[in-house]
C-alpha cells in the first residue's frame, strides 16, 4: 500500500518514520521545497538496512500520489507561540486549496487525511473544495488532544494510561471539550475511582489545551506525538481495525449540529471515517460541543468572505 505526505516538514517526516517503522511499505514524501523531501526520504532510506522488512521510500511531485490509498496533509506555515490555531487561518486555507487542487487532479479515489491547522476548518475547505464523500476527508483534530489529556490524567490518578476511558471532542483548539462524564478507569467512573475538585480538572484541561503551544515555545512544534496519533488512525484503515477515535470530520444533525467539521468519536475502517458514534453527554458537555460549532461555523464565514 502507498501513503503519500504532503509536506516534509518536522512533523511529516515524524509521520514517514513512524510509519515506515510500523511497517508500510511504500511512502511518498511531496514538499514545495524538494530538496526537503529528498534529503528526509533518503535519511529514511539509509535506516532501511536494520528493519525487517524493504520498504520503499522516496520524494516525488504530486503525479506520485496517483496510486495512493492515503494522502496525509501537513503542509502549511508554521503556527508561533503567540498564534492560536484559528490564527493561521487565512495562509493555510490559501495553502490547502492549492493541495487539494493538486490531489484531486492525480488521484480522486484516495482518503485524505488532514493534519495541517486549523485542522477543523481545513478539513471542511478540504472536503467541499475536492468533491469527495464525507467518509473520505477528515482531520486528526481531538484525537491528538485525548492522547495528551490521557496522558495528564494518567499522572495525576497514577494509572496505566491504557487502563483509561477518556475523550476530549470538538474544536482542535481553545473550545475543546473534555467529556468527564464518560471517563472511566479500567471500566469505573472517574468520581468513584479517584475525586477530583474542580480546580484540578480545569488544571488537568489547561495543561491539555496548552500543549501545543508549549511545544511550540520549547522545542519548535510537537512531532513525535503528533505521528504516534497519526500512525494509530491509519493503522486503523490499512486493517480496517474499526476503531473508535475522535477525528473531525463533517457533522450533520449529531446533537442539533450541522454543516461544520468537529471531532467526535468516530468508526475508522477500510473506507475512512465510516460512522459517527453518538454517544451520551450532560448537558454542560452539548453546550460546549454546540460552542465548539458556532466558533467554527464564525471562522468558516470569514473564510467564504475572505475567498
Amino acid at each position: 500500500m502507498r501513503i503519500s505526505i504532503i509536506g516534509a516538514g518536522k512533523v511529516g517526516g515524524a509521520i514517514a518514520y513512524t510509519l515506515m517503522i510500523g511497517g508500510i511499505q511504500e511512502i511518498v514524501l511531496v514538499d514545495i521545497d524538494r530538496d526537503r523531501a529528498c534529503g528526509e526520504a533518503q535519511d529514511l532510506r539509509e535506516g532501511i538496512p536494520v528493519l525487517p522488512f524493504f520498504p520503499k521510500i522516496y520524494a516525488g511531485d504530486f503525479s506520485k500520489i496517483s496510486s495512493s490509498h492515503i494522502v496525509i496533509i501537513t503542509a502549511g506555515e508554521k503556527r508561533r507561540p503567540s498564534d492560536s490555531r484559528l490564527d493561521l487561518l487565512r495562509n493555510n486555507a490559501r495553502i490547502m486549496k492549492q493541495v487539494i487542487e493538486k490531489v484531486v487532479e492525480y488521484n480522486r479515489s484516495c482518503i485524505i487525511f488532514i493534519v495541517s491547522n486549523p485542522v477543523d476548518v481545513l478539513t471542511y475547505l478540504a472536503l467541499n473544495q475536492s468533491g469527495f464523500s464525507e467518509r473520505r476527508v477528515f482531520g486528526l483534530g481531538t484525537f491528538l488532544d485525548t492522547i495528551r489529556f490521557k496522558s495528564a490524567l494518567s499522572e495525576e490518578v497514577e494509572v496505566n494510561p491504557s487502563e483509561l476511558h477518556a475523550l476530549i471532542i470538538g474544536e482542535h483548539g481553545d473550545s475543546m471539550v473534555p467529556v468527564w462524564s464518560q471517563t472511566r478507569i479500567f471500566g469505573i467512573p472517574l468520581c468513584e475511582y479517584k475525586r477530583l475538585d474542580k480546580a484540578k480538572m480545569d488544571e488537568i484541561l489547561k495543561k491539555t489545551r496548552n500543549a501545543g503551544a508549549e511545544a511550540i515555545l520549547k522545542k519548535g512544534g510537537a512531532c513525535f506525538s503528533v505521528a504516534l496519533a497519526v500512525s494509530e488512525v491509519i493503522w486503523s484503515i490499512v486493517l480496517d481495525r474499526k476503531k473508535i477515535i475522535p477525528v473531525t470530520s463533517l457533522l450533520n444533525g449529531y446533537y442539533g449540529i450541522s454543516d461544520v467539521c468537529l471531532s467526535v468519536p468516530t468508526l475508522i475502517g477500510k473506507e475512512g471515517a465510516e460512522e459517527l458514534i453518538k454517544i451520551p453527554l450532560s448537558r454542560e458537555e452539548k453546550e460546549g460541543l454546540r460552542y465548539s460549532g458556532s466558533i467554527l461555523k464564525e471562522k468558516i464565514g470569514q473564510l467564504e468572505l475572505n475567498g
